[in-house]
């Protein structure tokens, strides 16, 4: 199962009465090569292209991230181990592996993992923009403050399942019972393919869906149209139950 969450009107109020600023500094530091400690677990950048950032977070069984929003990102957050429950003002989402919600900008929201392992997500942000964040509330009091400073980053990845993704992965990456593949061309679908994400390039549907960069789209590679996908710089991931 996919979601996929539009604004409120609750979001815009509350997004109205908030401070929002978008810090350059985070907006411009290079994240490769750290992790970034959170008080609900850890996050780090897996993956980098122009128009969309991937990170892989980890989140302690019981705890969550604040409840916040981007005012001018997509988020796609897809679990990749364990269960989460994404709650937004208005609603919630039980979430099982391989299964994902799109987030359009101004969606306030909020992710705890309930899986008694805890959870992994893979969260996918267009345009990449870290410091676009407004924290409305959190238990850990950060309320009202902008992304992580450099004190909370590490280099020491022995403290961490710290699996970022190389050139060498373009075939296939793996962790636990998935595997993610980085596609230039049109993917081959099999039976376990499960959903895909474009990260470059639009692509539609048979059904004249359109799928945008960065969003979460449940379906066979088959059933996408031959003519949106010969265009050279289009670049899918393609999710595979192993």
């Amino acid at each position: 199962m996919i979601y996929k969450v539009y604004p409120s009107l609750n979001d815009f109020e509350n997004l109205s009465r908030l401070k929002v600023e978008s810090s350059d500094f985070a907006n411009n530091f290079d994240y490769s090569n750290i992790v970034v400690n959170k008080p609900w677990g850890y996050e780090y950048l897996w993956f980098q292209k122009e128009k969309v950032a991937i990170w892989f977070l980890r989140i302690t069984k019981g705890q969550a991230t604040s409840l916040h929003c981007h005012a001018k990102k997509r988020t796609s957050l897809i679990v990749l181990d364990g269960a989460v429950q994404c709650a937004t003002i208005d609603d919630k989402y039980q979430l099982k592996t391989l299964e994902a919600i799109v987030l359009e900008p101004c969606v306030f929201h909020s992710s705890m993992a309930t899986a008694d392992e805890g959870a992994f997500i893979m969260e996918i942000e267009t345009p990449p923009m870290k410091g676009d964040l407004v924290r409305m509330h959190d238990a850990y009091g950060r309320q009202g403050t902008g992304y992580e400073k450099t004190n909370e980053y590490s280099t020491d990845f022995s403290a961490y399942e710290y699996f970022p993704f190389e050139e060498k992965d373009y075939k296939g990456w793996r962790f636990r019972n998935i595997e993610i593949m980085l596609c230039r061309e049109k993917p081959v679908a099999n039976e376990n393919t499960l959903m895909i994400v474009p990260i470059n390039g639009l692509a539609r549907s048979k059904s004249n869906k359109i799928i945008d960069v960065g969003e979460a789209f449940p379906v066979t590679v088959t059933e996408l149209q031959e003519d949106e996908i010969a265009n050279k710089d289009y670049q899918f991931l393609v999710f595979n139950r192993i």
